[in-house]
């Protein structure tokens, strides 16, 4: 019985050490597979071989791997299967939903940069191509204002702004009403003002921010047009389809077979096939 009672948590032990030593061993030989497909993804672009970059990059995204440099890779594959006139229906899109998910994802200044004049070249070849078939040639709507304004700040830094200028607006009333000087007074009531119209500007966009990290979902279009559609899936007509390379918000899941989405001020249904939901980071 005394052997036994020692025997048992040895081999408890034996048993935690083992499925320890498998995790590891396992996470290492993950890590070292991603890293050899990403040096097969970057060796067949240099050597000029985008197909097969392509398949090594999106198998990387199939594995989960959420990485700003393998997107950009990714969409330099499918731009560099255009530039080659070996293009498959669908490049043009594939290459802006990879320069648009590497510039969310990002901290680099200038692999946004990078990414943000891609894109510009990516739609405006699509536009080029749009107008030379008769069609809207609008790509790129571009955001709302006030979205636009909250994203050039992280949401804490919105709201650490709110604080101080809360702080500045409670140093102004305090002058404005405990100062005999007319001057403090009057400095108390610019300064109070002032404060006041930060603190709500920047809160708001603080607000907004953050709605958007949390509950912003965008798409872009993949295919070489999307059909606007009802809630039902009938083609509308009259309503141009949305162009490829397009960024959409998402306004439903993509678990369907129609998904439901925004594009500039239009609210519409598009086959979900033609879309692909861009990674961010959370």
């Amino acid at each position: 019985m005394r052997a036994s009672g020692i025997l048992l948590p040895c081999l408890v032990a034996s048993a935690i050490a083992t499925a320890i030593a498998t995790l590891i061993a396992t996470t290492a030989n993950a890590d070292d597979s991603t890293d050899a497909l990403f040096r097969d993804g970057v060796a067949s672009l240099e050597s000029g071989r985008p197909t097969q970059a392509i398949a090594t990059f999106e198998a990387l995204a199939d594995q989960g791997v959420v990485d700003p440099v393998a997107s950009y890779d990714r969409a330099l594959a499918y731009a560099m299967r255009v530039r080659l006139d070996a293009e498959v229906a669908g490049d043009l899109g594939r290459a802006a939903h990879g320069f648009e998910e590497a510039r969310a994802l990002t901290d680099d200044p200038a692999l946004a940069n990078d990414a943000k004049i891609a894109l510009a070249t990516l739609r405006t070849e699509v536009a080029r191509r749009r107008a030379k078939a008769g069609e809207p040639i609008e790509v790129d709507p571009g955001v709302p204002v006030f979205r636009a304004a909250s994203s050039l700040l992280s949401e804490d830094t919105w709201l650490i702004i709110a604080l101080l200028a809360s702080a500045v607006f409670a140093v102004g009333a305090f002058a404005r009403s405990g100062s005999q000087a007319r001057r403090v007074r009057v400095s108390g009531v610019v300064a109070a003002s002032i404060a006041a119209l930060v603190v709500v500007s920047c809160a708001t966009l603080g607000v907004l921010a953050r709605k958007d990290r949390l509950h912003l979902r965008e798409a872009v279009i993949v295919a070489p047009s999307a059909r606007s559609c009802d809630d039902h899936g009938v083609a509308i007509l009259g309503v141009a389809a949305l162009p490829e390379a397009a960024r959409v918000e998402l306004l439903g899941d993509l678990d369907g077979a129609f998904t439901h989405v925004r594009f500039a001020k239009v609210d519409t249904w598009v086959p979900s096939s033609t879309l692909r939901e861009i990674t961010k980071t959370e």
